[in-house]
């Protein structure tokens, strides 16, 4: 056995055993962290945000693509993190604050989904977001800068309209305009017509045709009908839009609590002496 003991081979094969004890033992922490796991759920996530994006099935070439994006991702991900590359970039601190973000959004969407209670509160108390616009039913004859004579056959159309004849057929739908337009909302005119149209029809009077009244398309005669004034939209007709405005503006609140808690955490000192003193002592406990 003693002459066992003396061979080098052996001396070799018991001081590379000691060498390899000792790393596993010592570095076992720093092999989890060189370690990309892929498991079920890791998995499922990386189908569905394929099939998410692809709209079918995918394929062993596709799963093998996209296994190979995600490795590469992770890998450049945590060498990036080993060499500190992440520290005073401004775009990781922005996606990471953004995420941030994204999990306060999903803690108010768990803690306080909204009731038909609360959503009846925050359309009544902030109604100017559920105004509907005002709407216009009116007649318009359309004149166009380009035509040579347009203010003599404006001044010849509008006294032949005053007196009650038809609109001319050479004037209907000129520039694919229609010429008659049904409760028509403000804000839909003034995309039709552009220029000031849209809103001087609120100074016009009812039921004479009046003009020259001027359009991005050129000059026109107006005759109105009926004005309907801005008024509350019906709630149950805009539930789902009210329910909407309801979880942008709590999630924003809760961004906010969750921030100044956060904050409380952190002791923040601001000695630049560019930065004015009252925003300095705004940070001051």
């Amino acid at each position: 056995m003693s002459k066992i003991l003396k061979e080098p081979l052996v001396h070799f094969l018991l001081l590379g055993g000691l060498i390899f004890g000792y790393f596993y033992l010592f570095n076992s922490e720093s092999e989890s962290e060189n370690t990309i796991v892929i498991d079920d759920v890791e998995y499922e996530y990386l189908l569905s945000l394929w099939k998410n994006q692809w709209k079918r099935e995918p394929n062993e070439q596709d799963i093998k693509a996209f296994i190979d994006q995600y490795l590469r991702q992770e890998v450049f991900y945590k060498e990036a993190l080993a060499l500190g590359l992440d520290h005073n970039d401004i775009i990781v601190k922005r996606r990471l604050a953004q995420k941030m973000e994204a999990v306060s959004n999903d803690l108010n969407a768990m803690l306080k989904p909204p009731t038909d209670a609360d959503l009846r509160e925050f359309y009544e108390s902030n109604d100017s977001l559920f105004l509907l616009p005002p709407t216009y039913s009116f007649q318009q004859v359309l004149f166009t800068n380009q035509e040579s004579d347009w203010q003599q056959e404006l001044t010849s159309v509008k006294v032949a309209l005053q007196s009650g004849q038809a609109i001319p057929k050479a004037r209907s739908l000129k520039l694919s305009i229609s010429n008659e337009w049904k409760n028509s909302p403000l804000n839909e005119i003034n995309k039709a017509f552009g220029g000031d149209f849209a809103f001087k029809l609120d100074s016009l009077p009812l039921n004479q045709w009046v003009g020259p009244i001027s359009s991005g398309f050129g000059q026109h005669l107006v005759f109105i009908s009926e004005k309907n004034e801005s008024q509350l939209a019906d709630f149950d007709l805009v539930k789902s839009y009210v329910e909407k405005e309801y979880e942008y503006l709590t999630e924003l609140e809760m961004q906010e609590q969750v921030y100044r808690d956060l904050l409380e955490k952190y002791q923040v000192k601001i000695t630049s002496s560019q930065i004015p003193e009252a925003i300095k002592k705004s940070y001051t406990p």
